[in-house]
């Protein structure tokens, strides 16, 4: 073989010797092989689980609560009577937490909304003083607070001017209405105040403003004897007596005070329907009851 065939060959073989040194320079090393996942299985009671999921499936609890349970698991004595009152009484302690935050969320509302209130109330009392007669109409057009009223309260409430509600304590703990009046013939007090409240024990007390009658102009004494005195607006608010059943306060809270207007408008037929509507109406008779002298039917 000649010295250049020769040649031609070796350097052929350096050649490929080279490509196949940078192929595998080159080449990335294979991926390994995923670890298959572990086949679940049953722990038994004393193995835990991973921290990992602990963290995902285990939510946190109070310590309070997890102290509770673990007492009423416990083997044969948590399942009795003890074990049932730990936990009653770690929940009834979180529903008085709950009412107590609720309390307050309700007392920072009325706080806010009653100084919202108050600018529209205000207003209004400004535009009513200006409507002669106002609230002596309104009280004589509702049709149970009417009931109440002699002719005498009727002429005096005539030169009634404003009429105001305040409520006592955020939680509504009582009332006191004032009674805003213009110079009148039977009596001095420019304003008269009637108030209800909590006493010492809880019971619902009332008090009110002693009221200077004009000589000859007394009221209660005028309407002394007479079958109307049960019925008269200043009877009633001198007497403290019935106060759970007060049907008049609970009128000029719940129902005159909040909308005046609809009472001050009301005509006479629309009186008679909404008196209606307070009265227990007549018994109806029976249709299939026989009438007086008819055979009845076997």
């Amino acid at each position: 073989m000649s010295g250049r065939s020769r040649g031609r060959r070796s350097s052929r073989a350096k050649s490929r010797g080279k490509g196949r040194g940078r192929g595998r320079v080159r080449a990335a090393p294979a991926p390994a092989p995923a670890a298959a996942p572990e086949p679940s299985r049953s722990r038994g009671p004393g193995e835990d689980l991973p921290e990992a999921q602990l963290q995902v499936h285990v939510p946190a609890r109070p310590a309070e609560e997890a102290a509770a349970e673990a007492g009423g698991a416990g083997g044969a004595g948590g399942a009795g009577p003890g074990g049932r009152m730990d936990t009653l009484e770690t929940v009834q302690l979180k529903l008085e937490t709950m009412n107590a935050q609720a309390d307050r969320a309700y007392l920072r509302l009325s706080r806010k909304f009653g100084q919202l209130r108050l600018h529209h109330l205000e207003r209004r009392n400004l535009l009513i003083q200006s409507i002669p007669g106002f609230w002596g109409r309104a009280f004589q057009n509702h049709p149970q607070l009417s009931s109440f009223l002699n002719s005498q309260d009727r002429e005096a409430l005539g030169y009634l001017n404003s009429l105001e509600v305040e409520e006592l304590g955020l939680a509504r703990l009582g009332y006191k209405i004032k009674f805003y009046f213009g110079r009148n013939p039977y009596f001095q007090n420019k304003v008269l105040i009637k108030e209800y409240g909590c006493g010492p024990s809880g019971q619902v007390v009332s008090r009110s403003t002693p009221i200077q009658w004009l000589p000859g102009h007394d009221l209660q004494s005028l309407s002394q004897g007479s079958p109307d005195n049960s019925r008269s607006f200043f009877g009633w608010f001198s007497n403290h007596s019935s106060i759970e059943s007060d049907k008049i306060v609970e009128i000029i809270n719940e129902e005159l005070w909040p909308n005046p207007l609809q009472y001050y408008l009301m005509s006479e037929g629309a009186r008679a329907e909404k008196g209606k509507e307070g009265r227990p109406g007549p018994a109806r008779p029976d249709p299939e009851a026989p009438k007086p002298g008819a055979p009845e039917s076997i």
